[in-house]
């Protein structure tokens, strides 16, 4: 009789063991299949590109304008007509015509503009930012935006006009064609704008530096309007 219920407990502490070893499995499946909160995105600007992308971005106070300028710059020298274009195709540029658009100036914008289209203009705002989805939604190559980049150089030089760089796609906005584009633009520019984490190796504050060229560097890409709006405004 004894060894019945010696048995009979050992079976029962058996099952009981399990039933916990099966609770506690389960308890601990979801958050083993959660994601880790704090996983990098690999994600680039160009997974997600759109050409008729907008942006809509909210108004920044003075309080919370997130701008770091440095160096003097001359608001008298940027006059219209100011006309506003892409090198290399990105949907900075469709950023760049919405933030246009919240300042509230008259202004021109063909991301493909030609040499022809920009003579005349007395400030023109580029772009500067490669995109291999936006090149081929656009129909064209790198060797044909390089070409028009310094077709539209050369008729800036001629009419004298004034020229902004903007560099507001950010670190993955930096790459070969993208480094070229900058450099060339910056070479006639009398102004950078500049999204701060694309400048992780100083290639743009170096540059400015170099040739007494004021800069402002944005936090965010919205914060843009801010610095348009001190601009023309």
């Amino acid at each position: 009789m004894k060894k019945i219920i010696v048995v009979l407990l050992a079976i029962a502490l058996l099952i009981g063991f399990g039933s916990c070893s099966k609770s506690e499995s389960k308890a601990a499946t979801p958050a083993a299949a959660a994601p880790a909160a704090n996983t990098p995105s690999t994600g680039t600007v160009d997974s997600e590109y759109d050409p008729n992308a907008t942006v809509d971005f909210e108004m920044k106070t003075s309080a919370d304008k997130r701008v770091v300028t440095i160096g003097e710059i001359d608001k008298s020298l940027y006059q219209s007509p100011i006309f506003v274009t892409s090198f290399g195709q990105s949907t900075d540029a469709a950023m760049l015509d919405t933030v246009m658009k919240r300042v509230g100036i008259d202004y021109h914008y063909n991301p493909t503009a030609t040499a022809d289209d920009i003579a005349g203009s007395k400030t023109v705002i580029i772009a500067v930012g490669a995109s291999t989805k936006g090149l081929g939604a656009a129909g064209i190559s790198e060797a044909d935006e390089t070409a028009r980049a310094k077709a539209i150089m050369k008729q800036i030089k001629a009419d004298g006009s004034q020229v902004i760089c903007c560099h507001i796609g950010g670190s993955s906005r930096r790459g070969a064609l993208s480094d070229e584009l900058a450099d060339m633009v910056m070479k006639q520019c009398s102004y950078i704008v500049l999204k701060e984490d694309a400048n992780f190796d100083s290639k743009f504050t170096d540059f400015a530096s170099a040739h007494n060229i004021p800069i402002s560097l944005i936090f965010a890409t919205k914060d843009t309007v801010s610095v348009f709006t001190d601009i023309f405004k």
